[in-house]
């Protein structure tokens, strides 16, 4: 569910190693690298494609459970399954070594699918029925997801063969891309992709997300190595190429020991997009609040300003830690950037940077239209408020509000709870839930 959208706010700082995605190849190393490269890069190629395919069987099988449903608890419980797979969908699109303009119609019918399955989860949440002419739009959008399977279904079998993605991917020197062109059905007749007819979250600003953290002044391989390893100056550092994609990234691997670590750096304005490693830690030194200071103090070495930690949890050795933009002492949460900090020796074994490239602008209007003491009226009077902050939270789908951040507790718990700024209505609710593998917002 996309409260999700504000729980990206929290644990999907779950910057886990297999969680991060390193992509790219260098058609440039020497054969004993490439083979280690290729390894790599081609599991994590097949893991992608292959829950790529997974997420759409299953879009497909609940768009048709769908139609069949007559219980709204049933419908809204399919719709919720639709926009998580269809989210994930994005994700595994964007990690594949493909072409935008190859599988564009594929991953607008997806955006626009969660959108749409999200409105009809509210309306059903607002006491409305799905009217005939939804129920139609579901038909074409059943009859689509077929389609779309099939030929995700037929390049698995390809590469569950001898097909090696990795030795398919474009060559620069040839400007050709077998893979790329695998995909070729998904953007012809053979799928018919329907017209989804909504105003405001189907406009294309929102379908074809624009990347506002980055300018387009662009560096070269050579400006980006020495960033790197102005970065990282105890690691040796080779460059592996590049990836193309939603953000083109110069590729790197860091060693240090028996240590090797993977980098991603923006072509435009040379920022770290990523960083992941296969690191294990051993007995914890430092604590919580020291990892908090660490990541800090990383982002703003590697060029990020006036960020700060904003939620942390501790889990098996590792400290996961979610950095968000202050501006005017006002918590951007879509500019976040999650952090992995080894607890044992205090190392930044995690990094990513998505949010904060897709979202980071210089905010103009962070004033309350109300003040805190009329947004107290939105609480109950059985919470025990301890923080008071504003903050920008994203919308459930599209867009984002100035709410008061506030940080209660009840009967023991903790909640957060969200109050429009605007508007002083309540907005949104979280919960502090305790588990074996740290604290989660839900």
């Amino acid at each position: 569910m996309k409260k999700g959208a504000i729980v990206a706010i929290v644990l999907s700082c779950v910057v886990g190693a297999g969680a991060l995605t390193f992509a790219g190849v260098s058609w440039a190393t020497t054969a004993n690298n490439l083979g280690m490269y290729k390894m790599q890069l081609e599991y994590v190629y097949q893991r992608n494609l292959y829950e790529l395919t997974d997420n759409i069987n299953n879009i497909e099988s609940d768009l048709g459970k769908l139609q069949v449903s007559t219980d709204k608890n049933v419908q809204s419980k399919y719709l919720a399954n639709i926009v998580a797979l269809a989210n994930t969908a994005q994700d595994n699109i964007a990690t594949l070594p493909i072409e935008h303009n190859a599988i564009n119609d594929t991953t607008t019918f997806v955006n626009q699918l969660s959108g749409f399955c999200l409105v009809l989860q509210q309306s059903l949440v607002d006491g409305e029925d799905i009217s005939m002419d939804d129920m139609d739009q579901i038909a074409s959008l059943h009859e689509s997801s077929q389609n779309i399977k099939y030929e995700l279904n037929r390049l698995v079998v390809l590469v569950s063969t001898d097909y090696s993605i990795v030795d398919h991917i474009k060559d620069p020197n040839i400007g050709t891309s077998d893979f790329n062109d695998q995909f070729g059905g998904l953007n012809n007749d053979i799928v018919e992709y329907p017209q989804l007819i909504y105003d405001g979250p189907f406009s294309d600003s929102v379908t074809n997300k624009e990347i506002k953290g980055l300018s387009e002044n662009e560096i070269n391989a050579t400006e980006a190595l020495n960033r790197v390893e102005g970065w990282f100056p105890d690691y040796e550092v080779t460059q592996n190429g590049e990836t193309n994609g939603k953000f083109e990234t110069f590729n790197f691997t860091l060693t240090k020991g028996d240590q090797t670590y993977y980098a991603q750096v923006t072509k435009r304005d040379g920022i770290l997009l990523q960083l992941n490693s296969g690191y294990e830690a051993g007995s914890a030194t430092k604590s919580e609040d020291e990892c908090r200071t660490i990541a800090e103090t990383f982002a703003k070495d590697v060029g990020f300003e006036n960020v700060e930690a904003v939620w942390s949890t501790v889990s098996e050795g590792f400290a996961y830690i979610n950095l968000c933009v202050v501006q005017n002492d006002v918590i951007i949460y879509p500019d976040m950037i999650k952090v992995k900090v080894a607890c044992d020796t205090g190392a930044v074994v995690g990094w990513e940077a998505q949010s904060w490239a897709y979202n980071h602008t210089e905010r103009s209007s962070l004033s309350p239209a109300v003040d805190e003491i009329r947004a107290r009226e939105a609480l109950t009077m059985d919470v025990d408020v301890r923080t008071v902050r504003l903050a920008v939270i994203p919308n459930d789908y599209v867009g984002e509000t100035l709410c008061y951040e506030f940080m209660c507790i009840s009967d023991g718990s903790t909640y957060y709870i969200y109050v429009n700024a605007t508007t002083g209505q309540q907005v949104n609710i979280l919960k502090v839930v305790e588990t074996d593998d740290g604290n989660l917002l839900m």
